[in-house]
């Protein structure tokens, strides 16, 4: 079995770091323990992860938060995607596309210190 995929055009190993679970119980507030998180993160990238799949939901914000003040600067391989969704339920509306795309989008990625655009196959709104 091939050990590498693509992302898009982007090559990738076939396993993943999926960050979900990084944040507290529940998938909200700060884990119980963010050295241990922190330990985590830095073996996935010692073991050869390339890949993480995150979103602003989770935490919210604690995850995104920890992948960056552990990773960054990121390695030159790393890439994450993040996982939007249409806040469109129990009365909420999004005002416009542009806001929905600022709040899941670019805000995000500004907050991780990333300037890239999206990689073809991230993962979309959900």
């Amino acid at each position: 079995m091939n050990k590498t995929t693509y992302l898009g055009d982007k090559p990738i190993n076939r396993i993943g770091l999926g960050a979900m679970q990084l944040a507290g119980p529940g998938v909200f507030g700060p884990p119980r323990d963010p050295e241990a998180v922190r330990a985590v993160l830095r073996r996935a990238i010692e073991l050869g992860v390339d890949h993480i799949d995150t979103a602003q939901y989770y935490g919210p914000d604690v995850v995104n938060d920890l992948i960056r003040d552990t990773l960054h600067p990121y390695p030159g391989n790393l890439k994450l995607g993040h996982e939007g969704w249409w806040p469109a339920r129990r009365g909420r509306r999004c005002t416009s596309m542009a806001d929905f795309l600022y709040e899941k989008w670019f805000a995000p990625r500004r907050r991780q210190s990333l300037h890239a655009g999206p990689l073809e196959g991230d993962k979309g709104s959900q």
